[in-house]
C-alpha cells in the first residue's frame, strides 16, 4: 500500500510539473501582450536596488501613468521626497517640485541619486523590453528550458503565478563602444541591460567614447523572478539577480488599470 501511495505521489508531482512546463508557452505570450496593452494605470511602487557600495537603496513612489504618448506623474517619498512630471510629447525634461520648481534631464545625477532607473521607465515597457531581448538572444531554444512556472503565490492580495527565468549564459563580457555611442544610456537602451551596472563595472560616469573597451553584463539578469497576476497577466513583482545575488526588487502594489486620467492628474499638487 505504501508503495502504491508513493507511486501516486510521484505521478502527481510529475503531472503538476508537466502542467507548469506546458503552460509556459501559453503564459509568456499573454504576459507580453498584457504589458503592451497596459495603457493607463496607477500604482504604488516599491523598490530595493543594490548600489555600488553593496547596500540597498529603497524607493517608495506613487505613480500615475499614460503609456502613449507617455505621461507620468510621480509622488516620491523615498529615496527623496519630491513630485515629478514627465510628458514626452511636450518636453524631454522632467519637471520637478522639491521646494523649488525646476526642469531636469531624466538621467541627471540629482534624479538618479539612489536609483537604477529614471522615472521615464514607469509602467511595464522596460521589463517588456528586457524579456523580449532575453528571448531573442535564445531564439530557437525551447522556452520551457529556461522559463519555469514554480507554482502560485499570494501577493498583494492577488493570486499569482511565480515564474523564474534563468540565463545560464550570463557573464561579464568586454564590449567595444560603437560609433555614435557616447553614453552608457545609449548602450543600455540598445542592449536592454542596466546602465547603472555598466557604470559600476567600469567605475565610470555616463560618458563613453567610440572604440573604448568596457565591461558589460551579457544580459540584464542571471535570474529573474516574476509574480504574474492571474487576473491580468501583468508582472507585479520583479526580482533581478546577477553574479553577486539580488540586484533589484520592484513591486507594483495597488495596481489599477484602465484608469481615466486627465490633464489635472499631471499637475503638481
Amino acid at each position: 500500500m505504501k508503495k502504491v501511495t508513493s507511486i501516486l505521489a510521484v505521478a502527481a508531482i510529475f503531472l503538476a510539473n508537466l502542467s507548469f512546463a506546458q503552460s509556459v508557452t501559453e503564459t509568456i505570450p499573454k504576459v507580453m501582450a498584457a504589458m503592451g496593452n497596459a495603457k493607463t494605470m496607477t500604482y504604488h511602487f516599491y523598490a530595493q536596488e543594490r548600489m555600488n557600495d553593496g547596500k540597498f537603496s529603497k524607493s517608495d513612489v506613487e505613480f500615475k501613468v499614460i503609456a502613449s504618448p507617455i505621461k507620468i506623474y510621480a509622488k516620491a517619498n523615498l529615496p527623496q521626497s519630491a513630485q515629478l512630471i514627465y510628458e514626452g510629447a511636450v518636453s524631454k525634461e522632467v519637471r520637478v517640485k522639491k521646494g523649488l520648481k525646476l526642469s531636469l534631464n531624466p538621467t541627471s545625477s540629482l534624479l538618479m541619486k539612489g536609483v537604477h532607473n529614471p522615472i521615464t521607465r514607469a509602467g511595464f515597457a522596460q521589463i517588456k523590453k528586457i524579456l523580449e531581448t532575453s528571448m531573442a538572444q535564445r531564439k530557437g531554444e525551447d522556452l520551457s528550458s529556461y522559463v519555469k512556472i514554480l507554482g502560485t503565490v499570494n501577493y498583494d492580495g492577488k493570486d499569482c503565478w511565480k515564474i523564474e527565468i534563468n540565463d545560464a549564459d550570463y557573464k561579464i563580457i568586454n564590449y567595444t563602444v560603437a560609433a555614435g555611442e557616447t553614453s552608457v544610456w545609449t548602450i543600455g537602451k540598445k542592449l536592454a541591460i542596466s546602465e547603472y551596472k555598466i557604470k559600476e563595472l567600469n567605475d565610470i560616469g555616463d560618458e563613453v567614447k567610440p572604440g573604448q573597451v568596457i565591461k558589460i553584463p551579457s544580459s540584464y539578469a542571471k535570474k529573474t523572478t516574476l509574480y504574474i497576476d492571474k487576473t491580468n497577466y501583468l508582472p507585479i513583482y520583479h526580482k533581478m539577480e546577477d553574479e553577486k545575488g539580488i540586484y533589484e526588487i520592484y513591486e507594483f502594489k495597488s495596481l489599477k488599470l484602465g484608469v481615466n486620467l486627465t490633464d489635472a492628474d499631471f499637475q503638481f499638487q
